[in-house]
């Protein structure tokens, strides 16, 4: 894959300053997640029924506890 250094820099900022360091191809993958993510919640806004649905369940997790113990 071909990518400007100009591309590679800010990715690899991005990676130094919110991902811990981990390698431009995880912080890449991490990206793209975040992409697709943001593409379905458009698809799923887009459908009123759907949206309601989605918030109502969100609303029920409200109270989990979902912090990370070690």
């Amino acid at each position: 894959m071909r990518v400007s250094p100009a591309n590679r820099d800010a990715l690899a900022k991005i990676d130094a300053e919110e991902l811990g360091g981990v390698s431009l191809d995880d912080a890449l993958r991490v990206l793209v997640f975040e992409h697709e993510s943001r593409v379905g919640l458009g698809r799923l806004a887009a459908d009123p029924q759907a949206w309601a649905q989605y918030q109502g369940e969100g609303a029920k997790l409200a109270g989990v506890d979902v912090a990370v113990r070690e």
